[in-house]
């Protein structure tokens, strides 16, 4: 029987060509011709925003109190329309995920953390992107300043209870990321990571 790194060896990608490469406002797409070690040749897509890959970090922010911060924030493509949340957002041009987790956290909430501590990460859609989304876990949260708002960003922070963030977990938590990263932060918790 083959080993589980000898079966992933044969799905690498021995030559890449990008064939055309389409953005029109934040979306855009990226289309490639792949050959496999195995010789396959296949057509592959990839989703491009704001012309990157679209790595993003998703932040659970707690307070010295141990209160978990999350956000109510507007999203007219979800049937919803409100989405309940932690803090997120893209990684911009030339910015570590860990500076992109203390900026979006400071931006969405106005909190800013005493540590902040990498909990996991996962692509946000390997069928079709390269974007990386890292969790963190922000300890020790204080609120030192109001937010800053990206131009038609609609957000509320409130801070919440662990029965409260349970609660949540299984009636108001769509988003996948916050799935993630609350389902994870629970698992390794009880681990005690």
């Amino acid at each position: 029987m083959q080993s589980l790194e000898e079966l992933k060896m044969k799905y690498h990608i021995k030559d890449r060509k990008l064939l055309y490469s389409y953005t029109e406002g934040y979306i855009g797409k990226n289309v490639y011709e792949v050959v496999l070690e195995d010789g396959t040749v296949k057509r592959s897509e990839q989703i491009l925003k704001n012309k990157r890959n679209g790595d993003a970090v998703v932040i659970i922010p707690i307070t010295a109190s141990n209160r978990y911060v999350i956000i109510i924030e507007s999203r007219p493509n979800m049937q919803e329309e409100a989405a309940v949340s932690f803090p997120a957002g893209m990684v911009d041009q030339d910015e570590t995920f860990e500076q992109a987790a203390l900026r979006e956290l400071e931006e969405e909430t106005g909190y800013t953390p005493g540590k902040l501590m990498e909990l996991e990460w996962h692509y946000q859609d390997q069928g079709c992107s390269k974007a990386i989304i890292k969790t963190f876990v922000a300890l020790d949260c204080k609120k030192t300043k109001d937010q800053d708002l990206d131009e038609g960003e609609r957000i509320t922070s409130l801070e919440v209870s662990q029965k409260d963030l349970d609660d949540m977990s299984e009636t108001e938590f769509k988003d996948a990321n916050t799935k993630i990263a609350y389902l994870t932060y629970t698992l390794k918790k009880n681990k005690n990571f």
